[in-house]
């Protein structure tokens, strides 16, 4: 059978529909104008069996999820816990695709169980869990009401311990920090919600913590009594020890290279040692930091219960020599490319050589490095590194070689400090041949001390917490070199979750230049900002003091930053993954302020600048490949290209396009 229809009736069925199921959306309200303005005109003859959105019939689909009663366990954390769901609201507006949510009456009884059992393992023995189902406004289309009566929790009354050791070794714990510490810092205290899930992490807390002080055999319990009827527990902790234990044979497997007494070296494990998982943790650690090393375990084959104990080191090697070869693109370099070779082992000690080279439209630089990866220990490093470098920035070019040498102390797991003294012959050549300079001020040699250091709690996949910065630099100590001046920069970032899917991330950095005057300072040292991982809005290093440079007749033609002794920029940036609308794909807001001083004597915060804007980021295997687009707030004649009241300019000095791999802090 056929019925005739219009394309314009069509479209208006199909607006139909997307207001009926979107409501008060603004998909929606756009439907709602749209069916105002079509005509309905009939013209055109289709199946009617095709037309399938005009009346069709479809199985009972989840819609809308609620839950009530709910005081002590938030609703996005329900929701993780039961089978059944509710589309987002994208969801609810891809009226063309309908698949999945499907209300299943089974799956919402078995749901009702498993937010009891949840309840119930955390403290709430008496809980009541309830459902209601709400027709919705078309007939397919259900509300479901979760409703949950918690009743009172089972509270601690009392907690204590046991120790299944002789008196001497009581003593040890009970006296020990760190035992002191684990009493107060376990989740089961007197006064606090019985919860059953808690048992496994209050015995890893002491088997840890007895491990840790030589007991290798160490074992904890943890068992209750629960007055369902007073709605009390009384915990008991029982703590066997076992003999204290020390390191006996220590045996490596899997080095090929290397000798046995090189890996122990770097583990700075001793038979005799007293035992402790947090040294084997460590060694472990610092084993896996050497160059050559690719793989590293250690562990406690199965033995008896003994005062020594054997342990077991696996490793496995990189192969000796690699070749790796990198590409990317940026608005700034443009095209870059790195390639670099290294061997791991030339001399047989275990010390790493390489030659790297980078090129793009900005800086070419050739690299030689020779690493040692052990000094006084395996938190200390030494690399020497001579190079040659060809940097083309606005306004000058750079032509420098020299040599570096680095001393690394790797203090903890999160802060490593670092000692650098660097000695370069620089050739600096201005652009413009319109500025003359002193002929010392084209060839100069720069002799520096330099002091860094680097905190950060940083993962391989996610920032977070704290990263500290700060850099001191002190050229021509002692009579050496032929500039004299100190460098200071801080650089401080912050990254604060504020949702599963949205994180805060603020940096700070500022930077000062003493001791030297602004005629004699090189256009290398002098401090810029702006660009695609400083101030955004504004071109790499374009924001703060310029000068302007006319052709031979006098007519304006650019102006080209000369950078300054003091700086400080700020950026704000909010992150929001978008994995439920395509996969991998996020998005950024961000504000990003700054300024650069030619002197410091005339810092004041009237003079940042600021730039605000938005861009996408897709998480690609070697990083968040990211553009920004930025419109400056506060521009200068200068940043706008405007001379004498003339404007050469144009819609683009407004703008900012940033593209590049990595976040921009």
């Amino acid at each position: 059978m056929f019925q005739k229809l219009s394309p314009i009736f069509i479209f208006r069925s199909f607006f139909k529909r997307l207001l009926s199921e979107c409501g008060c959306y603004p998909a929606g309200w756009m439907a709602l104008v749209l069916l105002l303005i079509i005509p309905d005109v009939q013209a055109v003859s289709m199946p009617a069996s095709e037309f399938r959105f005009m009346d069709d019939k479809r199985p009972e689909r989840v819609w809308n999820m609620s839950f009530e009663g709910n005081e002590t366990f938030r609703s996005m954390i329900l929701r993780n816990i039961i089978a059944l769901e509710a589309p987002s609201l994208f969801r609810k507006i891809r009226f063309w695709n309908r698949s999945g949510f499907d209300f299943d009456a089974t799956e919402l009884r078995r749901d009702e169980i498993r937010i009891k059992r949840f309840y119930q393992r955390r403290g709430f023995p008496h809980v009541q869990v309830t459902s209601r189902v709400e027709e919705g406004r078309r007939d397919w289309s259900r509300h479901v009401v979760f409703i949950i009566d918690e009743g009172e929790p089972t509270i601690i009354d009392t907690v204590r311990y046991e120790i299944d050791a002789d008196s001497s070794v009581i003593a040890y714990l009970e006296e020990h920090r760190d035992f002191q510490r684990s009493n107060r810092r376990q989740v089961m205290q007197e006064g606090s919600r019985y919860q059953l899930i808690n048992h496994s992490d209050v015995e890893g807390v002491y088997l840890s913590t007895m491990q840790n002080l030589g007991f290798a055999h160490a074992e904890a319990f943890v068992t209750a009594t629960v007055d369902t009827t007073g709605r009390n527990a009384d915990v008991l902790i029982t703590l066997s020890p076992g003999p204290h234990t020390y390191l006996g044979d220590i045996h490596v497997e899997g080095n090929e290279t290397v000798s046995d007494a090189l890996i122990l070296r770097h583990s700075e494990l001793r038979t005799g040692d007293r035992y402790s998982s947090r040294d084997l943790r460590n060694a472990q650690q610092q084993i896996f930091g050497h160059p050559l090393l690719r793989f590293v375990t250690i562990s406690m084959p199965p033995q008896p219960r003994d005062s020594t104990v054997d342990i077991s080191i696996r490793v496995r090697e990189h192969p000796l020599r690699s070749l790796r070869v990198q590409g990317g693109i940026g608005i700034e370099e443009i095209v870059r490319a790195n390639i670099s070779w290294q061997h791991r082992n030339p001399f047989g000690n275990a010390y790493n050589f390489s030659i790297a080279t980078r090129a793009s439209f900005l800086e070419q630089r050739l690299n030689i490095d020779y690493y040692i990866p052990y000094v006084f220990n395996p938190k200390s490093r030494i690399n020497i590194s001579p190079f040659g470098q060809r940097l083309d920035e606005r306004g000058y070019l750079l032509l420098r070689a020299g040599i570096s040498n680095s001393f690394i102390y790797q203090i903890s797991l999160e802060t490593t400090g670092t000692i650098t003294y660097e000695f370069t012959r620089n050739r600096e050549q201005i652009h413009s041949p319109e500025v003359v300079i002193p002929e010392e001020d084209q060839y100069y040699n720069i002799s520096a001390l330099k002091f860094s250091g680097y905190h950060n709690q940083l993962e391989l996949e996610q920032y977070q917490g704290w990263a500290i910065r700060p850099h001191a630099e002190f050229s021509g100590f002692m009579g050496t070199g032929s500039l004299r001046y100190n460098r200071y920069i801080l650089d401080i970032r912050r990254y604060i979750d504020i949702g599963p899917t949205t994180q805060f991330a603020v940096r700070n950095e500022g930077g000062l230049i003493t001791f030297a005057s602004q005629n004699d300072l090189p256009s290398n040292v002098r401090f810029y900002t702006g660009g695609t991982s400083s101030v955004r809005g504004w071109q790499r290093r374009e924001l703060g003091p310029k000068r302007v440079i006319l052709d031979e007749e006098g007519t304006f033609k650019e102006y080209i930053p000369v950078g300054g002794k003091a700086m400080y920029n700020f950026n704000l940036e909010i992150r929001q993954e978008l994995n439920w609308l395509i996969r991998h794909f996020g998005a950024a807001v961000f504000l990003d302020g700054g300024s650069v001083w030619e002197d410091p004597k005339f810092i004041n915060v009237g003079d940042l600048q600021f730039g605000m804007g938005g861009g996408l980021r897709y998480n690609s295997p070697i990083g968040p490949v990211r553009i920004d687009m930025a419109r400056k707030i506060n521009p200068t004649d200068e940043d706008l290209n405007i001379y004498n009241g003339e404007d050469h300019g144009g819609w683009f000095d407004w703008w900012g396009i940033h593209f590049s791999i990595g976040h921009a802090f």
